[in-house]
């Protein structure tokens, strides 16, 4: 295995359960990290408190990290160029709750996410819920109506910019459902 796990998830809730064994994102370089997990911490402290801010790429893992598959993993990461990922302006999902940093392009990291997701380690992963649309979570444990106060309150101050996307991480939560990078893929050079 690349990590350890965390052995006794009983005190986790069935949601995070499945999260076990770590997924594969992307971390905004900074100032955008910083810049968003100050969003985060102020508007949604509980999403806060599991993971720093991210743009979600994989299903979880269905099973541990094994040597090989991180050899089978850097093997579809080095022949992914480089790409560009234009962020902002603030967006929703509503009906469903929740207020995030639209993020662009799509269509490359769907390509980026779908080619990873043929890794072996994938193999027999749970179906993804929703359909995939990268974004940068501010804050999702909120009501209809504080998505609704948010939208207006942070129009103005939402960041907005672009970064260079090298590489992607893979994060695997700890006893108290932190995440942590436990390696980085790197992009094709």
């Amino acid at each position: 295995m690349v990590t350890s796990y965390e052995a006794d998830i009983s005190h986790w809730e069935a949601w995070q359960k499945e999260y076990r064994f770590g997924v594969l994102l992307i971390l905004p370089p900074e100032p955008l990290f910083t810049q968003m997990n100050t969003l985060r911490a102020r508007y949604d402290p509980r999403s806060q408190s599991y993971c720093d801010a991210h743009i979600s790429l994989t299903t979880p893992l269905p099973r541990p990290l094994s040597e090989a598959h991180w050899s089978e993993l850097k093997s579809i990461a080095s022949i992914i160029k480089p790409f560009t990922v234009r962020y902002g302006p603030l967006m929703n999902y509503l009906p469903y709750p929740g207020i995030c940093v639209a993020i662009e392009s799509q269509a490359e990291l769907d390509r980026l996410r779908t080619m990873l997701e043929t890794a072996s380690v994938f193999a027999g992963a749970a179906v993804r819920k929703f359909p995939f649309s990268a974004h940068l979570t501010i804050a999702e444990f909120i009501s209809v109506e504080v998505t609704e106060a948010l939208m207006v309150e942070l129009k103005d101050v939402a960041p907005s910019g672009s970064f260079r996307c090298n590489g992607v991480s893979y994060m695997a939560p700890d006893r108290s459902f932190h995440f942590t990078e436990r390696r980085k893929l790197m992009l094709s050079l």
